[in-house]
Order: C-alpha cells, then structure tokens, then sequence
C-alpha cells in the first residue's frame, strides 16, 4: 500500500553503519537430579530458537531538483549474477525462568551470490542466494561449520523483499540461525517503478513479506529519503535513508519448518531435540526498528552499498516443548552491511 507524503524533510547526512541463524551457547549446568531434564529442555529451546529467531511505497513528494527528476528502481535480468559481501553484528541479551539471563554477542561474515532464475511480468526477480566464506564467532565462540543450502527470494523493482524463502537473510541457512524476522530487507526501499523522484524527495510505504511457516504475515513500516547523490568506486549512485519499523505478530510452526529445511538446518541439535520441538509451536510479539542507507547506481539501476542498524525487543511464547511452557524475551542491537563485490 502506497500513499504520498506531501513534504520535502530536510534529512541530515547519516554516519554510515553496518545488520544481523543455530548455534547458541547451552543454558547454566542445572544440579543434581534435574541436570538430565534440563539439559533436554534447554538443548530443545535452542533448536527451536535457531529455527526461530531465523524464521525475522510510494509515490514521492515534489521537491528538491525537480528539473532532474527520474524513475529511480532496480532492473533485472535473467541470468543476472551479483556478489555482496556481508558482515553483522549483534548484542543481545535473552532472558527466560529456564536459565535466568545470557547474553548473545555475534560478529559474522559471509559472501551471497545472487543469481536471477526468473522475472515475473511485474519484474518481479525470483533470486537464488547461496552463501559462502561464513565465519564468525557467537560469544566468544567459532560458529560451527555446517552446510548452507541456497534459498530463493523475491525482490520487486522498487526494492521490496516480497519472500525471503520464509527466513531472514540473517538466519537460518544464511548465518546458522542468528537475525530477527525482518531483517531480510536488504534492498533499498525505493519509489514506485515509473514514479520521478530527485535528490530531497520523500516518499513512504506499508508492505508485507510472506511467511509461510505458520500464521501471519512480516510486516514493515518504511519512510524513505532521496538525500543526495554520491560517486561510489567511480559510479553515480543515488543515497537513500530509509526508517523502517517491523512489529511482530506471528505464529511459527516447526514441523513445517523442519520439513521445508531439513534436519540438517538444526546444527548442534540431537535426534532427541530435534523429536521434541516436531510440535513445537512459538508466537512471536515485540518489534524491531531499523535506519537503512543505501548506495543505488543510476545507470545499472543495481544496489551496490547497504548499511543498516537498529534494535529489536521480541517476546516468544512457546508451546509443544515437553517439560517446558513459557516465554524467551530478546533484545538488543544489530548492525548490518552490504557491498557489492
């Protein structure tokens, strides 16, 4: 849903920062005789939270250099192939009357080629992303070395992450269970195709990514600025900062998600943990809320920089885990950058 915004803000340069998935450190050592249970339980929210946590408009304004006011979008082609190299971070904090309070620290990196299958008559590119060079460590820890299948998404002309193959580009499959639903976006969020826009002008757009896993939708909230123009490595490119707001509403299920990644998604995690989170169900609430600054190059019409940085607040209320019911509340911050190789 698109809706102009009859303004011209006047939006300050930005500092430029960088985004945020399976393994988690395992909960406190319980005593004695209960230390086995636990261990169970605890080992089963982590498998659950690695598939979890994973599975997270416009019609500008007249303003500014009107006389130089051009069509700003994506353009795909197929067989197109682009590389980015990705790094994130995180400081988190999880709490839950299992195992008190732990901290979650990321740093990661990873390199995506995206490589366009097809192109829909809305220029809609479906995109297969596979991963590799991942490296990182999660408090403190190396991130274990497991395999990443590709995934596909869908990104409309105007920047819109319409699928993300279910999950986060920061999650599971992509950075071993790490990421919040949302942070898929890592496209710029630019007018409507056709729409003339020119350094100054604004726009605004309500938009929802499909989530198949379960019950709901991902919603955003996205208020953009064309700021400027910029030369990036010898390209023209357009700057657009963008205020994005997700809130959570959604229910996931893990036997579909199991059966849509496979076992071998769940790294670190046993037959036995696996068979307990089957029927596993967790309602996500919360919100997360994130600025974007993107580099677009007006003569490729390709994204070539994005950085991004934010917080989120997410509570998730589990049922379907024997000897556990309750909730996991996690916060805390996130940064995110993309450069096209």
């Amino acid at each position: 849903m698109s809706q102009y915004t009859p303004t011209n803000p006047s939006v300050p340069s930005q500092p430029e920062p960088e985004t945020p998935s399976s393994w988690m450190p395992a909960p406190p050592e319980q005593p004695a005789p209960r230390r086995r249970r636990t261990g169970l339980i605890a080992g089963s929210i982590v498998a659950v939270l690695a598939l979890g946590v994973a599975a997270f408009a416009l019609v500008s304004t007249q303003g500014g250099e009107s006389a130089n006011a051009k069509p700003l979008a994506l353009s795909f082609t197929q067989g197109q192939t682009e590389t980015y190299a990705i790094h994130m971070t995180m400081d988190g904090q999880m709490s839950s009357e299992l195992f008190g309070q732990m901290p979650l620290q990321m740093d990661m990196s990873q390199v995506q080629t995206w490589t366009v299958r097809s192109i829909d008559g809305d220029g809609v590119a479906t995109i297969e992303v596979t991963t590799s060079e991942l490296s990182g460590v999660v408090n403190n820890a190396p991130l274990p070395a497991t395999s990443v299948p590709p995934i596909e998404i869908e990104v409309a002309p105007d920047g819109r992450v319409i699928s993300a193959g279910g999950l986060a580009l920061g999650g599971a499959g992509q950075t071993q269970g790490f990421g919040f639903p949302g942070s898929s976006q890592l496209t710029p969020i630019l007018p409507d195709e056709g729409d003339r826009v020119a350094p100054g002008d604004s726009w605004e757009k309500e938009f929802s990514q499909e989530f198949p896993f379960g019950e709901g939708t991902i919603e955003y909230t996205a208020s953009s600025t064309y700021q400027r123009n910029e030369d990036v490595n010898g390209r023209q490119a357009a700057v657009i900062v963008t205020e994005l707001t997700v809130p959570m509403d959604f229910t996931l299920r893990f036997d579909e998600l199991i059966s849509a990644l496979g076992e071998d998604a769940l790294a670190g995690a046993g037959p036995a943990e696996i068979g307990a989170i089957r029927d596993a169900t967790v309602s996500y609430g919360g919100q997360g809320e994130f600025s974007q600054t993107s580099y677009v190059d007006l003569g490729a019409k390709q994204m070539l920089r994005t950085t991004g940085a934010g917080d989120f607040e997410i509570s998730m209320t589990f049922e379907g885990i024997p000897g556990f019911s309750g909730g996991i509340d996690f916060s805390g911050s996130f940064t995110q950058s993309v450069e096209r190789r």
